[in-house]
């Protein structure tokens, strides 16, 4: 049997997607999963889902609604009644979530230890479980909505340390539309526009990674009343400078050509001001 909570709530039998009868019993599955095959403690299960209506009838309810699930699922419901609530035992690779996770640790593991290759490979297959917003439709509840809000989070960081191999990996010219992309979605994300930033750069687009830049800066001064960080503000200089260290493991030789300040008209013709613009 397998779950997923990538997207909208499923539970597969073998290729037979199993039909939940009504949203109480949805939301009480999610609850079970997004413990991880811990019990889940029956208050926290009758507080999610009926607060302060369930009253002293919230037990007899959450038997119900338990009956009603595992009848769903079938015979081979893996619930099962502990001393304090209730768990779910699955293997690991029975939730999408959970193998979703795993596959981010063996990438972030592999890059660490220098396969920068099988890294991004890895956390590419992570990402690629997902079906849309973690929990969609459920994160109505406060505790499926921080589960909704952490599986998001863990996304958008393996997604850029995803993003972070491909560009040790040479692929710059190939992440400019995804990272614009994710720039316009998350604009106060400055992990996505730095990224962004150098991936022009590298393409030989120093005007277009600055003004990427200038976007951000006037994003959050606009919005916030703040100042980007000192690492963009220092990637920002590295591009002004065409610093070397912007193309890691390549000489200054190699690099693509980019835009360098010019004298202005006026002090072309002096030789004293344009040793001083040089």
């Amino acid at each position: 049997m397998q779950f997923g909570i990538l997207g909208t709530l499923e539970a597969i039998d073998g290729e037979r997607h199993l039909y939940l009868r009504s949203r109480k019993q949805g939301s009480l599955l999610a609850l079970l999963l997004c413990h991880r095959g811990r019990v889940a403690h029956r208050d926290i299960l009758i507080d999610a889902l009926w607060g302060a209506e369930a009253g002293e009838a919230g037990s007899q309810r959450l038997r119900l609604q338990l009956h009603r699930l595992r009848r769903a699922l079938g015979d081979n419901a893996p619930i099962a009644h502990a001393s304090a609530g209730y768990q779910l035992r699955v293997p690991p690779d029975a939730v999408d979530a959970w193998r979703f996770e795993n596959l981010v640790r063996q990438g972030r593991h592999a890059i660490a230890t220098g396969n920068v290759t099988r890294g991004a490979g890895l956390l590419r297959a992570g990402l690629d479980i997902w079906r849309g917003p973690a929990l969609s439709g459920l994160a109505d509840i406060s505790f499926l909505h921080r589960q909704a809000t952490r599986l998001e989070e863990l996304r958008l960081a393996a997604l850029a340390d995803r993003i972070d191999a491909d560009l040790r990996l040479g692929m710059h010219a190939n992440l400019v539309g995804e990272l614009s992309a994710l720039v316009r979605e998350h604009p106060l994300r400055e992990q996505f526009r730095a990224q962004l930033m150098i991936a022009l750069y590298r393409s030989g687009r120093q005007a277009d990674a600055l003004e990427v830049y200038s976007d951000g800066r006037s994003i959050l001064t606009r919005d916030l009343g703040l100042e980007p960080t000192p690492e963009l503000r220092q990637l920002q200089v590295a591009i002004l400078t065409s610093d070397a260290s912007l193309f890691p493991g390549r000489s200054t030789a190699n690099k693509r050509p980019v835009h360098r300040r010019v004298a202005p008209r006026h002090a072309r013709g002096c030789p004293h001001c344009a040793r001083r613009v040089r």
